[in-house]
């Protein structure tokens, strides 16, 4: 029975350290750091979420993005490029150019929701719907606040891979931790894949209140979130 009662409490103990290391941080603790867009006109009459979600669009917007209820403008970027190395040409990833997606073909990938805003080409306070300040008091104003050169990312060819196939055959390929599921790397989804895919939100946190939005892995005892998939 002791034996029986010290597994339970074993079991348990690990259960509670799993999720805590995993725990997703609370959307609202994204408020006062870099994705708290507010900042950009130091008003407290914007929301939280409104530079990039709207709760009510009003009609006006011809068809368009609807996942997430997302109301920033895409990119008009054609091409991004797509990474590639000696060591990771022969892996049959299948990664493709994110590029060339438009506001009424998007299908919520959310690399090219990241690139909306990092590329550079379209301005943070660029809506898909104007959006009114929380206070009613008038529109935010658009179109006029764009990324700082030090946060764009317009070539992928020379960042991490992202949009390829992260298969448990890649996985064997590339000595990387094998994916829980189609939907994460944990099975947890604090990592999570889209589609089966590795994309910029698989590592970067939007909603996380880190500097660099990457605070989603287990402490790793080399101190890189990197060795969690690279093994």
């Amino acid at each position: 029975m002791k034996a029986l009662k010290l597994t339970v409490v074993i079991v348990l103990a690990v259960a509670l350290f799993s999720t805590m290391s995993f725990a997703r941080a609370s959307k609202n603790a994204m408020a006062g750091y870099r994705h708290d867009l507010r900042s950009v006109y130091n008003s407290a009459a914007f929301t939280l979420c409104s530079f990039c979600h709207v709760a009510h669009k009003l009609g006006s917007a011809p068809t368009g993005p609807g996942v997430l209820l997302w109301n920033h403008k895409l990119s008009a970027v054609a091409t991004y490029g797509v990474y590639a190395s000696p060591s990771f040409n022969g892996l049959n990833t299948g990664i493709t150019d994110v590029g060339g997606i438009t506001d009424s073909s998007w299908d919520g990938n959310p690399t090219n929701a990241c690139l909306s805003c990092h590329d550079g080409t379209v301005a943070v306070n660029s809506f898909y719907e104007g959006v009114t300040k929380a206070d009613f008091s008038g529109p935010i104003p658009e179109g006029t606040t764009f990324m700082a050169d030090g946060f764009r990312v317009r070539d992928l060819t020379k960042t991490h891979p992202v949009h390829f196939n992260y298969s448990p055959a890649l996985a064997t390929a590339a000595a990387l931790r094998a994916p829980a599921d189609g939907n994460s790397i944990d099975g947890a989804g604090e990592i999570p894949l889209f589609g089966g895919k590795m994309e910029c939100a698989t590592c970067h946190d939007p909603h996380a209140n880190s500097g660099i939005m990457t605070q989603k892995f287990p402490t790793q005892t080399s101190g890189s979130f990197c060795t969690y998939c690279h093994l």
